[in-house]
């Protein structure tokens, strides 16, 4: 699968019936073979109403086991249909082995949920039952419940960032124990870890409302950032960059005005480490840079030209001192 277009917009495609992302998938199934993928997956889609729910952007291999199951020679006419379904179903099951993981199955009348975790050091990207995206940010979960395209609501843990499908008769939202985050409009990103005093909820496009006990006691525009503070539940709004903010899913991380305890925490999210900090470096300065594909000893010989600390890295354990 020419890696150009996306698993997401070829599903979006086939599910808006060709009214999403048609240039770029158009211009996919002129390449040989690419025509095949995409009416097996139409198929799929017609026969069981799904589509792969979730995956990572690595999963190249589970798309060739794919197309080893899909590519098959030509029977005889009589024997089509019988091939066909057989086709078919082989296709779901290994799709759904090879990238549905995490999905629970129980009763269809019973409630469960399915989650999908984002280690530390790594960044998922989820595809939801409705087609809406979300990438993950290392150490964060998203959780939902298997009639999600009922009731499109979903748990986060950690930061996502969302681009959702428009469905007028369907609210989607963003639960927290602390809020709620009604999406009007598109493309937005949240973070919400449990060990962070502070929710931030930032919008690109569209329109969030930001609401508490069912009750909104906010409405964003494209341009903002609501700042919830748990202990104090407080809302403040500000207007800011949504790209450096969400910058983190472009692999990039920028900190304005941030101390070393903050940076700290967001590190060890980022690389998969934990870092043990020196209090006498808990000093209240606030620091500023970007980084972008730095390793952890670059990043921290970067911030050492900006606060003298000496560092120690072994295996996932960091650990950084102040200079005599």
């Amino acid at each position: 699968m020419d890696p150009k277009v996306p698993l997401y917009k070829i599903i979006r495609n086939i599910t808006s019936r060709n009214k999403e992302y048609s240039f770029e998938v158009n211009e996919w199934l002129k390449e040989e073979g690419n025509r095949k993928i995409y009416q097996d997956l139409a198929d799929i889609w017609q026969v069981t109403g799904a589509m792969p729910r979730h995956f990572s952007p690595d999963k190249k291999a589970a798309w060739e086991k794919v197309k080893t199951h899909i590519h098959k020679p030509t029977l005889k006419p009589h024997h089509y249909f019988l091939k066909r379904v057989t086709q078919i179903a082989a296709a779901v099951l290994i799709i759904v082995l090879s990238v549905w993981a995490g999905t629970q199955i129980s009763d269809y009348n019973e409630v469960s949920f399915s989650e999908v975790t984002a280690p530390k050091g790594q960044k998922t990207q989820v595809l939801l039952p409705d087609s809406s995206i979300v990438i993950l940010n290392g150490g964060s979960s998203i959780r939902y419940n298997n009639q999600f395209n009922k009731k499109r609501e979903v748990q986060l843990n950690g930061e996502g960032y969302f681009n959702v499908r428009k469905d007028y008769s369907h609210l989607f939202t963003v639960n927290s124990k602390e809020i709620e985050v009604v999406v009007y409009g598109t493309e937005f990103m949240v973070k919400n870890y449990d060990d962070d005093q502070i929710i931030e909820v930032g919008l690109k496009r569209g329109s969030v409302g930001i609401d508490k006990n069912h009750k909104e006691i906010a409405r964003l525009i494209p341009g903002q950032m609501a700042s919830f503070d748990k202990e104090k539940n407080k809302l403040n709004i500000k207007n800011t960059d949504i790209d450096l903010l969400s910058s983190w899913i472009r692999n990039e991380l920028v900190f304005e005005e941030q101390t070393l305890p903050e940076i700290v925490k967001y590190l060890e999210r980022w690389y998969g480490v934990e870092i043990k900090l020196d209090p006498r470096l808990v000093d209240g300065e606030r620091l500023n840079f970007k980084i972008k594909t730095e390793s952890l000893r670059e990043l921290l010989a970067l911030i050492n030209f900006l606060k003298p600390i000496h560092y120690e890295i072994e295996g996932k354990q960091v650990t950084i001192t102040k200079q005599p």
